[in-house]
């Protein structure tokens, strides 16, 4: 490779090292001081312009100019280039190490550069083995030529690094005796040349006379030595050409391929952007031959235009752990699935560098990740402004993403006009595509967004704009009626609740709760909520004290009240809600959730530490009506068949029944979080050491404090209308049961099914595995019963589970099948257990041990 190429490459090297897309002469005094800051070494600005053509060059560069551009560079290796090295003797022994060493000499140069630009470390990529598999296959057939092809960011240039050390550079590598010849489009070629010939310049970048014919030359040399020649090109992308140019570039390269017919030991591989691809496609596809000799690859998608499929969620896996620490299993699968795209994962890379806390169950870093996105390709690239009013308007055109997410060209030729660079780098950068689609049988052209995310980006903003940047009621309302029966409707919230968290507006936040959201949307966003206001204050810890002050911890309590012990997204809002806990009150309303959670688990280990970690704060239990700390003992002891007087804890529930008085000034209320968490909790201690008949009586009672709790639509009120159905089963109420059951289905069924928790659902499965018990069909009451055992082991409710087991043991024993009674009372115990349990703890009924083996 000759001065001028390294030269251009040290130039790349340098705009790479300085964050510079495109170079002004205003850009030299800045690479001038920060090479002065950097290695305490002068250069001058005069001397900068010189390299970048700013200024006439009237002499070659001085040794230390040129040592101290690469040390910069991070490249000082690479002034060995620059050393002109005396070729090897000629004959057919010499002419073969002279090509090799020339080939070596450009491969090397190619690779070194590739490790020291590439976003993420290099030693954290990976190989690919799609890629392996396609060359393998590419090199032993007869094929001419192939590329590899995608969307920009994909990873090809790392993809090729991986592939020529792992096949033509390592010690076992099975090309070893083949020659390699990897060269970047841009500084290969001359691009101030009259015309571009491939086959020059391969001939200048290997020493090669021109009195002898090139392919002729390569194939006799490895015809007696073995192995290929493969020439690889990677980079046109860097290069900036007029069309006509463009393609002349093409045609040189077709014109070498085209002259590859008589052997089978020269091959071509090139790496092209989808949008490169097809203008260069352009110029073969009249070429019967040429389409032969082109390997398409096994992953060829016409639709996409590219052969490089996204990494798989192995991949994504092998390279988090490269990094270091990462944690894959902690990853949520929706950022998992975006960091498919490899253009993610150095972007993934510097987050964690800068946040390490940033694993968080929510997408939130899928947000992260797109905002910088775009804030690297669009708001920090030429002609920004341009493009932003070009993708504005494409908004616009798909009348705000309402009708579709692509538009008709024709309906651009205004913008494409004012703002043809713009849109060109935007089709370039993989923002946007052009495809062609079928109207009534003729093609027509239209623009789209390439990734989706990137479009419901643009969508927000231009939303945001419309409403002036205000996030108020207003603007929810809007998102929540305009899309309601579209998927990015869901995502506009999430867009809206991080844009909220970023400006600090954390009481506006409390205004999604006023929208129409079913459970899991608002469980879901709860949680998103929660992380989004626990990765600003990590990063802004002044900010708790705006949290407190607007008091979004009360709005978020009173929406707490659902009690969805199987949603998980419940149960993890709450962990990250304690995390950014303001007030001590606060804080005892969540701790006080998870025990009851944690008192229906029955997990020894979990209320154990809940006990330790409540007892710091045993002042602030004891002002509860009904102490959690004092429950959580209750449990453990009980879970442990450690003897134990709750005589204290359930003379609070008979004062409860029996005087409800002291309550009287709930009467005009509905329950609230609070007062349904005492509910849930008094429930939860019952099953423990009181009976059926005591939790219908405690029904009742809170019943008699809230007259209206079963005329409401909520989710508490289809909680407690469930546990009052359940326990009349196990009493002389059962004539109760179908009643209530016909009741709640209407609510589980009808237009306000939203309010229906997944924990409900757990409940409806268990009563009408009981109804089913009762009516005698027992088949359906076993699915029923099953069922809710998988559920409520999913999600660690041993109670419910024993329940679950005890009404197929029941219905075993009434269908009078003895193999299965016997295999789930063994499973029963082994559930017990596994779980640290005492079987003496929960005793099957007397009734129901009769007639069976065990």
């Amino acid at each position: 490779m000759d001065e001028i190429s390294i030269l251009n490459e040290l130039k790349s090297l340098i705009l790479s090292k300085a964050g510079i897309r495109t170079v002004t002469p205003g850009d030299c005094k800045r690479i001038s001081i920060e090479i002065s800051k950097t290695l305490n070494k002068n250069v001058s600005e005069t001397t900068i312009k010189r390299l970048f053509g700013f200024a006439a060059v009237k002499h070659h560069f001085s040794q230390f100019t040129l040592t101290t551009l690469f040390e910069y560079a991070d490249s000082e290796k690479m002034m060995k280039m620059l050393t002109k090295e005396k070729p090897r003797p000629e004959g057919e022994k010499g002419a073969w190490e002279n090509l090799r060493y020339y080939a070596h000499k450009v491969t090397d140069f190619s690779l070194k550069s590739i490790k020291n630009r590439s976003a993420l470390p290099y030693h954290m990529t990976i190989s690919r083995k799609f890629a392996e598999h396609d060359f393998e296959e590419f090199y032993a057939g007869k094929h001419s030529f192939m590329s590899f092809i995608s969307q920009p960011g994909y990873g090809k240039t790392t993809l090729l690094g991986h592939l020529v050390e792992d096949f033509f550079r390592k010690e076992h590598a099975p090309y070893k005796n083949s020659t390699i010849l990897f060269v970047k489009a841009d500084s290969f070629f001359n691009k101030d040349s009259a015309y571009f010939s491939l086959e020059e310049q391969v001939r200048t970048a290997l020493g090669i006379s021109h009195k002898k014919d090139l392919f002729s030359y390569l194939h006799q040399l490895h015809q007696n030595n073995g192995g290929k020649f493969i020439l690889i090109i990677d980079g046109f992308a860097e290069m900036v050409l007029n069309k006509e140019k463009k393609n002349q570039l093409f045609d040189s390269i077709l014109s070498f391929i085209c002259a590859l017919d008589n052997t089978e030991l020269i091959k071509v591989v090139l790496s092209m952007r989808s949008n490169t691809w097809i203008r260069f496609y352009e110029r073969m596809r009249h070429s019967s031959y040429l389409k032969a000799s082109w390997f398409q690859g096994n992953y060829f998608d016409v639709n996409d235009v590219s052969n490089v499929p996204p990494l798989t969620e192995k991949e994504v896996e092998q390279i988090i752990s490269n990094t270091g620490h990462f944690d894959t299993e902690r990853i949520n699968p929706k950022l998992k699935a975006q960091l498919k795209f490899p253009f993610h994962i150095h972007l993934y890379y510097q987050l964690k560098e800068e946040d390490p806390f940033i694993s968080y169950y929510t997408n939130i870093a899928f947000y992260e990740l797109v905002s910088r996105f775009i804030k690297e390709k669009i708001y920090k690239s030429n002609y920004y402004t341009e493009k932003i009013l070009f993708l504005k308007k494409i908004i616009q055109l798909t009348n705000y993403g309402q009708s579709q997410n692509f538009v008709a060209k024709d309906l651009l030729i205004a913008e494409l006009s004012a703002f043809k660079n713009a849109y060109m780098e935007l089709v370039s950068d993989g923002i946007l595509m052009e495809e062609k689609r079928y109207q009534n049988l003729h093609p027509k052209e239209f623009v789209r967004f390439v990734h989706p995310h990137i479009f419901e980006y643009f969508l927000f903003i231009e939303l945001l704009e419309k409403f002036n940047l205000n996030v108020g009621p207003d603007f929810l309302q809007d998102i929540d009626s305009t899309y309601s029966s579209n998927h990015v409707r869901f995502i506009l919230l999430q867009w809206t609740i991080r844009y909220m968290a970023k400006i600090a507006d954390f009481s506006g936040l409390s205004n999604v709760f006023k929208l129409e959201l079913n459970n899991y949307e608002r469980n879901y966003l709860i949680l998103f909520i929660a992380e989004n206001l626990k990765y600003v204050i990590n990063l802004h810890p002044e900010l708790k004290t705006v949290l407190q002050e607007q008091q979004l911890h009360e709005a978020i309590i009173a929406e707490l009240i659902s009690f969805d012990f199987v949603d998980s997204c419940y149960k993890q809002a709450i962990s990250v809600l304690i995390d950014i806990c303001d007030t001590e009150e606060n804080w005892l309303v969540y701790q006080s959730i998870l025990s009851t959670l944690d008192i229906l688990s029955l997990d020894q280990d979990k209320i154990k530490a809940r006990i330790l970690l409540l007892e710091e704060h045993k002042v602030l239990c004891s002002g509860s009506l009904f102490n959690p700390l004092e429950a959580l003992h209750l449990a453990y002891r009980k879970s442990r068949n450690i003897p134990v007087d709750p005589r204290s804890f359930l003379n609070k529930i008979d004062e409860f029944i029996l005087s409800g008085e002291n309550f009287k000034r709930n009467e005009s209320k509905d329950p609230d979080t609070r007062s349904g968490l005492m509910y849930l909790m008094v429930l939860s201690v019952n099953f423990l050491f009181g009976t059926a008949e005591k939790a219908l009586k405690i029904i009742e009672s809170i019943h008699q404090l809230h007259p209206r709790i079963f005329y409401q639509r909520a989710p508490f009120s289809a909680y407690l209308l469930l546990m009052l159905a359940i326990n009349a089963s196990k009493s002389v109420h059962c004539g109760k049961m179908e009643k209530i059951r016909q009741f709640i289905f209407k609510l589980s069924d009808g237009k306000h099914h939203c309010l229906f928790t997944k924990y409900s659902e757990l409940l409806l499965m268990m009563l009408d595995a009981e109804l089913c018990k009762q009516r005698g069909d027992y088949q359906l009451g076993m699915l029923y019963a099953e069922e809710a055992i998988t559920v409520a082991k999913r999600n660690d409710l041993s109670i419910n589970c024993i329940w679950a087991y005890n009404l197929i043991i029941e219905i075993c024993l009434k269908s009078n099948d003895m193999i299965k009674l016997n295999e789930y009372k063994v499973e029963r115990i082994s559930f017990l257990s596994e779980r640290k349990i005492p079987k003496e703890l929960f005793p099957i009924p007397a009734e129901l041990a009769k007639n069976t083996f065990i």
